[in-house]
């Protein structure tokens, strides 16, 4: 992907959840004088268990921290602990707008030939790996802050949410095989879940994935699976990152094992 589309798509995202960290989609605090902060950060978040408002633009301030540590030092090994800490006296929304400005930076400023450590199968790599990352993770958890906030979902691109899914399985370590074995992923299939998924994105032409869970690999190409999940790519990505999307996807066969499978995978 384009760089600088990228990190637009970063921004753009980002500056969603900070609006609904900063306004509450005007609830809470319409006089400005921050009064609404404690109650907004404190609204749950369903999507993920256990977290709060608070925690989720906390969340997003320390990726960005992390992120742009790894890239703007151009390091190749995972960050020690001298990483910048969030002071005291800085507030979530500040700490958050802070760390995506300066990742922002160093990913504009880093050339894409200087190698830096990701945590994916194939590190070191460019800084195209860490713009990815960074737009994904960010539109996963637009997605989580517009939940809290009891707002409608937005919608996402559907060539870039047919990227959330690839991206995904690059990230589990999942081998593309789409060129190798003509024949169908094995449909065997254990006690607890099946072993393959088929994902059909019916708003991109060409997105499918065919998952064998058991010898994670990825056949890009239309073939039968144990279950199979219809929906627009923005749907199905978000199914895959367990978010919900009820009455979104059409399913062929029982869903509950793949479920259960992509439990063990996404946290």
């Amino acid at each position: 992907m384009d760089r600088d589309e990228a990190i637009a798509i970063v921004q753009r995202e980002a500056g969603r959840v900070l609006a609904l960290a900063t306004d509450g989609d005007g609830d809470g605090d319409e006089d400005g004088d921050g009064d609404g902060d404690e109650d907004r950060f404190a609204r749950p978040v369903p999507s993920c268990p256990g977290w709060d408002f608070g925690d989720l633009v906390k969340h997003l301030g320390n990726a960005y921290n992390w992120a742009g540590t790894i890239v703007g030092e151009r390091l190749l090994a995972p960050p020690g602990p001298g990483m910048p800490r969030r002071g005291e006296e800085t507030s979530l929304p500040d700490w958050m707008s802070n760390r995506l400005d300066r990742l922002v930076s160093v990913l504009t400023d880093v050339p894409d030939d200087v190698p830096i450590w990701n945590f994916g199968p194939d590190s070191p790599s460019s800084a195209g790996f860490w713009r990815r990352r960074m737009m994904h993770e960010t539109a996963i958890h637009r997605v989580d802050a517009e939940l809290a906030a009891g707002a409608d979902v937005s919608p996402f691109e559907p060539d870039l949410a047919a990227d959330t899914v690839s991206e995904l399985l690059a990230i589990l370590h999942f081998s593309d095989v789409t060129d190798g074995d003509t024949s169908p992923p094995s449909s065997r299939t254990t006690e607890t879940m099946p072993l393959t998924v088929h994902l059909h994105a019916t708003d991109t032409e060409g997105a499918e994935w065919t998952l064998d869970t058991t010898a994670r690999t990825v056949t890009r190409r239309h073939a039968k699976g144990d279950v199979a999940i219809r929906g627009t790519a923005w749907a199905l990505a978000r199914w895959c990152w367990g978010r919900p999307v009820e009455g979104e996807i059409e399913v062929f066969g029982d869903l509950s094992p793949a479920e259960a499978w992509r439990c063990t995978v996404v946290p």
